[in-house]
């Protein structure tokens, strides 16, 4: 019997490659190109991997795909052994993640040509392309149009999220102002996406599924690329896949007309159909000519949630646009039109509300606009990060680490805050053709970007963080968060008090009156058993003189308290909480979050450190050669930090000086701490994000314990200082330091209001 020759030779230096080239071989099967797996080794088995490079093209093999990890060689050692093309896809490796794979393979000598992709499933996955490309040049059926279209599909289409992706896109850029969407089974049976836009002409209807037929864009604007998407663009890719039909009134038309493809093949011809406005396109079946496809899609709930992250992307930054989206009878998302960003971004993610601070920021003509949410909102992951690049849905390393840096002092590193930031970039500083599916950019200037969004967030970070309202529970959780900047001048003046509320003097006022009042009104406070005591000789009444002293004094006083935007202690609870009163709210301070981050902003300002000697220098023994190697690397730090250490052995060392804001402190165990997460920390950490972390950690070790009694004076001084630090607010962990009760808020508990 002859053996059937095969097109593709698909061939891994052991098993545990096939996880990386599964990818490649799934490729192929979906477009019915003839292939065979090997497992060979260039340094298990070199005979044997001599033996069917020698042999490869005699065996009607076209191209050879080679997988391979490590020092892979296999590529390599294939191409000096056969003139058949040689594609090579570098596997992740332990060490280096694959980038010794990739060097390995892309460092051929002069002669022995391989064709390089890049690490992984990305790489594995276009090997199968650039197969099916060569082979197309001495193939006709391979390179017919639905084959192509294939190719295309899998580039573009690679879940249904990425159909009602494509399909949305080209709504909007039908300047609709309705969209809906239906979807049944994750998108997987049946998606239908219904615009109110311009719609298609009946005679570009057959010509919106051909390849490349985008009459939308002239050459210069091929740089300057301002559309979404491109009907005609995706719609041949999508038709390649499934079944669908496209359904259009053109603006100004008399009736709208039909067309229907299945896998590529247009059914039957254009026929009339009821519809007032715009287009109706219904994809079913999607991957029924590529069913291999079908099983690497997630489950029917996760589909559904890809497709509901893609249209609230889509519908977030198009706010004027209304949007509904539905799978089978139940409505997943209904946005009606909005006037701004803001009121969309509410809709989209409530966290917005009550939460937000403005950012505007611009520079050499790139504009940053958008919203962020105090620091005490956030999440485990970064999927409310919300990043648009000139209107377009962007997910980007880069926009997402800058945001985090910004973030970086208020909230813990394994936590992602909320924002929705728009560029608008001049085109030709970026280019958006990086992937088909156009969520991918590549900036011209990275540096700048970077630098324009972190500055962004913290100007936005450094201004008044607004109010919650207080809640339908009764509960009372309003917080009051400031960041940089004076506190006392950013607190608005307190409302004033409603006529019909009848205002009581505070505890404090009330000390201030029992101390100035007259005989009379102090009489009146005094229990059944005073009542006897002669007041003869002081009843007569307060001279005016003597009123308008007391007059005041009071209002001194009072104005005193309103003048401090945290107020006056009044009291310590459970030893960790201060219970401060403002005229209208009371104002409850965590002493630890507090300190800590008077602490950690004053270790900040290097230069302004004072410090204190040791009465006796701490000798501190270090039990490990890295912790000493620390020491060594970080002495000079430590020193601008405040501490004087010098190293007297190989397991030493003598603390002379200590910051003095740290107070008394357990010296031996602050430097144990300081050493312990200069181990843990990143080695690839900038310097200064690495002294960064070294201050939270002594700030952390070095302020005031909860369960420490403090004496009123001790709380005062305390909510001073807060009036006076940045970013006083929070603590370095993304913890609010304080929170406000309202007035209004204690009433409504007690059913005052």
């Amino acid at each position: 019997m002859t053996k059937i020759k095969k097109d593709v030779a698909v061939i891994m230096g052991s098993e545990s490659d096939y996880t990386t080239m599964v990818h490649t071989v799934n490729m192929l099967k979906a477009l019915e190109v003839s292939h065979d797996i090997f497992i060979i080794s260039a340094h298990r088995t070199p005979e044997r991997l001599f033996d069917f490079a020698k042999s490869a093209q005699e065996g009607g093999f076209k191209v050879i795909i080679a997988g391979a990890g490590g020092a892979a060689h296999l590529p390599g050692m294939v191409a000096s052994l056969t003139c058949l093309p040689v594609i090579g896809v570098p596997v992740h490796s332990k060490q280096l993640n694959g980038l010794d794979s990739l060097l390995s393979i892309a460092q051929m000598p002069k002669g022995v040509p391989v064709a390089t992709m890049s690490i992984g499933e990305n790489g594995a996955y276009n090997a199968a392309i650039t197969a099916v490309s060569i082979l197309s040049i001495s193939n006709s059926e391979i390179a017919d149009t639905k084959t192509i279209n294939r190719i295309a599909a899998g580039e573009v289409i690679e879940r249904p999220a990425s159909v009602v992706k494509e399909l949305v896109e080209n709504a909007i850029d039908a300047g609709s102002l309705e969209i809906e969407i239906k979807i049944e089974s994750g998108g997987r049976n049946l998606i239908i996406v219904t615009d109110d836009g311009n719609g298609v002409e009946k005679n570009d209807l057959e010509l919106a599924f051909m390849r490349h037929a985008t009459s939308k864009l002239s050459d210069s604007e091929l740089i300057e690329i301002k559309h979404l998407g491109f009907r005609g663009e995706a719609l041949p890719s999508i038709a390649a896949v499934s079944r669908i039909k496209l359904s259009s009134k053109a603006s100004g038309a008399s009736e709208a007309w039909s067309i229907s493809y299945e896998g590529g093949e247009k059914m039957g011809e254009l026929t009339p159909y009821s519809l007032s406005q715009g287009t109706h396109i219904e994809v079913r079946d999607l991957f029924f000519a590529t069913p291999n496809r079908l099983k690497f899609l997630k489950t029917e709930r996760a589909e559904t949630q890809s497709i509901v992250d893609i249209v609230n992307n889509l519908a977030m930054i198009n706010y004027h646009i209304g949007f509904t989206l539905t799978s089978g009878n139940k409505k997943l998302l209904k946005y009606a039109k909005q006037t701004s960003l803001f009121h969309r971004l509410c809709e989209v993610e409530e966290e917005f509300q009550g939460n937000s601070l403005e950012v505007n920021e611009e520079e050499d003509g790139i504009k940053l606009t958008g919203h962020i949410c105090k620091p005490t909102v956030n999440r485990g992951k970064s999927t409310q990060i919300y990043t648009f690049v000139n209107g377009r849905p962007i997910k980007d390393n880069l926009l997402i680490g800058a945001v985090r840096y910004a973030y970086h002092d208020f909230i813990p590193s394994d936590r992602y805050p909320f924002a929705a930031l728009h560029l608008e970039i001049p085109y030709d500083q970026v280019d958006v053709n990086v992937h088909p599916n156009k969520s991918e950019v590549r900036f011209q200037n990275k540096k700048l970007i970077y630098e324009i969004v972190t500055r962004g967030l913290i100007k936005a970070l450094s201004r008044r963080i607004g109010t919650f309202p207080a809640s339908d529970q009764k509960t009372t959780n309003t917080i009051e968060g400031f960041l940089k900047g004076s506190l006392s001048d950013s607190f608005d003046k307190p409302d004033v008090q409603n006529e019909f509320y009848e205002r009581r003097p505070s505890p404090f006022e009330n000390q201030l009156i029992k101390e100035f009042a007259s005989p009379n009104e102090k009489a009146k406070g005094l229990s059944e058993q005073s009542k006897s005591f002669d007041y003869t000789g002081i009843q007569k009444s307060p001279s005016q003189a003597e009123i308008m002293v007391l007059e005041k004094k009071v209002l001194e006083q009072v104005d005193l308290i309103e003048s401090h935007p945290l107020g006056f202690a009044r009291c310590q609870v459970y030893n960790t909480y201060i219970i401060a009163e403002v005229r209208d709210k009371l104002i409850i301070v965590d002493q630890h979050a507090a300190h800590e981050r008077l602490v950690y902003e004053c270790l900040k300002q290097k230069s302004s450190i004072k410090r204190q000697k040791l009465l006796l220098p701490e000798t501190v023994e270090i039990k490990n050669q890295a912790g000493m190697e620390m020491i060594e690397i970080y002495k000079d730090k430590l020193f601008e930090m405040g501490f004087d250490i010098e190293i007297k052995s190989e397991n030493k060392v003598i603390v002379k000086e200590i910051p003095a804001i740290l107070g008394t402190i357990d010296v031996k165990e602050m430097l144990i701490n300081i050493v312990g997460r200069l181990t843990e920390i990143e080695d690839t950490l900038p310097v200064e994000d690495k002294v960064n972390k070294i201050l939270a950690t002594i700030a952390c070790h070095g302020s005031i314990r909860a369960g420490r009694k403090m004496r009123l004076e001790e709380m005062n001084e305390l909510l001073r200082q807060m009036e006076k630090t940045p970013y006083s607010g929070q603590c370095n962990h993304g913890r609010p330091t304080y929170i406000e009760m309202k007035l209004s808020d204690i009433e409504k508990l007690f059913e005052r209001r």
